[in-house]
């Protein structure tokens, strides 16, 4: 009998971002079949173009250190995120060669990494909110999820640890790029907006993006902050479980001067016998004397918060029988090989960040004259001494050009740097000899 000690992949990570995976033809990665987006990660793999670890700091908490070392689980980074792996014995079942763990795993585990963004700017390259009322932080998990399927040319299936977008609430404040369910229609808000206003809207394909539905980790005690504008002087703040029952009703009185407001939900009553609130999914109901009604989907765990993180991702073995469950019905891993000699992978679950898009605005010195305004009016609006994109266009790394055929190129910022104003976020491209408005290719 053999000694050796051999480890298998567990689960795996993988962290993408449209920002740095757009193609210089402008075509976003999450548009492409799966065939491309392997030969897009290989070149840039190979020539190390893309490492995820130059955008996100991601490890283990001090819990799942100590976790990964008690069970015998390793982690370890890859340009595109990383593995956990696991001590195996494989087993010959059926004409298949399956992996056991060597040490059983309680199905209470759950490893926790934390993310942290090292680039710089990381939000003005990212299409995340700038503000919240909440002072959440992002919460990715295995458990619940359902699988992805990608509609490009050749339909494929991927795991996202991103939820599904939510449904658009009236008068809920909303910022330029935020996604919101219209009724089975997913759209992007063109603007800083709290009305379904149509031209606040435009339609967008679900990709299973990153989004506000992600932004749920919080304290059992935390701050709301009044949201503008403000036309309540009281409000009541139910917390639901999952069951939509009451678990505790908070009632606050809100003046002209009121900035926040504390959110107590350590105990079910303010006794201090209360039985605790223990951490969980819940649903947030805030209502107002003037009609506002706001419903915010909550995860309370203290422990696993940290303000000064992005998020967190929590993978559990809890998560069972779904193509989110780490293991099999019988205890083995995902990863085999089958009957044909074909190996079947692990899972591969991945966090879908998209780029920001921003308005962008040239600049110059003297105004701009006749023909520029003129060549450019099917993509830019005139407005005194600057020309203005008339719909929002992203940021890339790789730098991509407003074009129209061959003719016209439209020069794009050389920064990533934005500015919100007016209810809405630009770009500033400054226009002089060596970067000019019109350049033919």
């Amino acid at each position: 009998m053999s000694n050796s000690i051999i480890f298998k992949r567990l689960f795996e990570i993988r962290v993408f971002h449209d920002y740095y995976l757009i193609t210089g033809d402008g075509t976003s990665f999450y548009d492409r079949n799966q065939s491309d987006k392997e030969n897009i990660l290989s070149k840039k793999l190979l020539n190390r173009s893309y490492d995820v670890s130059n955008i996100l700091s991601i490890e283990p908490d001090t819990v799942t250190k100590e976790n990964l070392r008690r069970n015998k689980l390793v982690f370890a980074k890859t340009a595109l995120g990383f593995i956990v792996g696991i001590e195996v014995i494989p087993e010959n079942l059926s004409g298949e060669v399956r992996y056991k763990p060597r040490f059983e795993l309680n199905t209470d585990l759950h490893v926790s990494f934390n993310i942290r963004p090292v680039v710089t700017l990381f939000n003005s390259i990212t299409n995340i909110g700038l503000k919240s009322i909440l002072p959440s932080i992002y919460y990715f998990t295995n458990k619940g999820k359902t699988e992805f399927v990608n509609a490009t040319q050749t339909p494929h299936t991927s795991y996202p640890l991103s939820n599904t977008i939510l449904q658009f609430q009236q008068g809920r404040n909303y910022e330029m790029g935020a996604l919101a369910n219209f009724g089975g229609i997913t759209k992007e808000a063109l603007q800083n907006t709290n009305s379904n206003q149509a031209d606040h809207w435009e339609d967008t394909d679900d990709k299973r993006f990153v989004n506000q539905a992600d932004k749920i980790l919080l304290p059992h005690v935390f701050k709301y902050q009044i949201q503008e504008p403000q036309n309540d002087t009281q409000l009541e703040f139910q917390l639901l479980d999952s069951g939509n029952s009451t678990v505790k009703t908070l009632q606050k009185t809100i003046t002209t001067t009121t900035r926040d407001v504390v959110l107590d939900f350590e105990k079910e009553t303010n006794n201090s016998t209360a039985a605790l609130i223990p951490n969980g999914f819940y649903t947030l109901k805030i209502t107002g004397d003037s009609g506002l009604e706001l419903i915010y989907p909550l995860y309370l765990n203290s422990s696993l918060y940290d303000r000064n993180q992005l998020g967190v991702i929590d993978i559990r073995l809890d998560e069972q029988n779904s193509p989110f469950s780490l293991l099999d019905t019988n205890g083995f891993l995902k990863a085999k090989i089958n009957a044909n000699g074909d190996k079947v992978s692990h899972p591969v679950f991945e966090l879908r960040f998209t780029n920001r898009k921003t308005y962008w605005r040239y600049n110059k010195e003297v105004a701009f004259n006749a023909s520029e305004i003129t060549a450019t009016s099917a993509f830019l609006q005139h407005n005194g001494k600057r020309l203005t994109s008339i719909k929002p266009k992203g940021l890339t790394s790789t730098l991509v050009p407003f074009k129209n055929g061959n003719s016209l190129l439209l020069p794009p910022p050389q920064q990533t740097a934005i500015k919100v104003e007016q209810e809405k976020i630009y770009s500033d491209i400054f226009i002089n000899p060596s970067n000019r408005l019109l350049n033919s290719s």
